[in-house]
């Protein structure tokens, strides 16, 4: 009898502990790599910077749903929940580029970003430290934001938080028709998804959401400068760096999309008198055949 009442003792103190943990949003692995967003929990992994500080990186982080099938030329929509632990230990895939422009494993499937930190919250206590989003350069065609591009080994060596986004590129990030069949800008948009991803969870990996900066250099300097004119913006960060170039630079923003995209339809030998024929042909086509075809128009 005695026995029975320690037993349902050790249980109950079980279970508290346990809802404590869970009210807390602390991690209930007990392993100090996973942390708890506001989506569902990640594992990370340790990286060493280049004076030999320990970096808890988490890669391969979604920040929207796949914007493929009936997401594609649509909006970023946001992530729903997941149970259990999922991996971030790898880079995602990058955006589909012209196939020459990359030699890191592409997908559509490629709205990731990484988070690296020296310090997670632990004990009930935050590190509370500033946050930098890089915008990765490449001509809105190019590149992506994975580690073997821009990793943290040097940053990291400062007491901030880093994050590094993919966005989409090309056609499958910016064509346009001008009007709402095809709105255009979704690469900027999940730049702009990215910053409240941040808001939203880059407390639980030792940042602090009031203190954001925004850098960037080419076209992610050029991001940045769109980003503090754009009101989608508005409350998602604190400073700015743009590295290059200014804000009216002729590539920035395109005067005439609809006769972008009529040149896209094309060369993809899609009709173009209608916008609504542009995309249910666009539709058809694969990722890769869209961003192929950046270089010839």
């Amino acid at each position: 009898m005695e026995m029975g009442k320690m037993l349902m003792s050790a249980v109950s103190v079980l279970f508290v502990t346990l809802f404590l943990n869970l009210a807390n949003g602390q991690d209930l692995t007990g392993d100090p790599l996973v942390v708890r967003t506001a989506e569902g929990y990640l594992k990370g992994s340790i990286l060493i910077s280049r004076k030999g500080k320990s970096i808890y990186s988490f890669r391969g982080v979604r920040f929207a749903q796949p914007p493929v099938g009936n997401r594609r030329f649509k909006a970023p929509v946001p992530l729903e929940p997941w149970d259990g632990v999922k991996n971030a230990t790898a880079d995602g895939f990058a955006c589909p580029q012209p196939e020459a422009n990359t030699t890191i494993p592409t997908s559509e499937d490629c709205l990731f970003l990484n988070v690296y930190t020296t310090e997670l919250p632990s004990n009930g206590s935050n590190p509370n430290r500033s946050v930098m989003v890089f915008f990765h350069a490449g001509g809105w065609f190019s590149v992506t934001g994975v580690s073997a591009i821009y990793g943290p080994q040097y940053l990291m060596d400062q007491d901030i938080v880093l994050v590094t986004t993919n966005y989409r590129l090309a056609a499958l990030g910016f064509l346009s028709t001008g009007d709402e069949v095809l709105p255009g800008n979704y690469g900027m948009k999940d730049q702009v998804a990215t910053l409240r991803w941040v808001k939203e969870n880059i407390a639980a990996f030792g940042g602090n959401p009031d203190s954001v900066t925004i850098a960037g250099y080419s076209v992610g300097g050029a991001s940045v400068w769109l980003h503090m004119i754009s009101p989608m913006s508005r409350g998602l960060f604190h400073r700015a760096i743009s590295m290059s170039p200014s804000i009216n630079t002729f590539w920035d923003v395109n005067g005439d999309p609809l006769t972008q995209a009529k040149k896209q339809a094309a060369v993809l030998n899609c009709p173009n008198n209608t916008s609504r024929q542009i995309i249910d042909c666009l539709m058809q086509k694969s990722a890769q055949e869209i961003a192929s075809t950046y270089g010839d128009m």
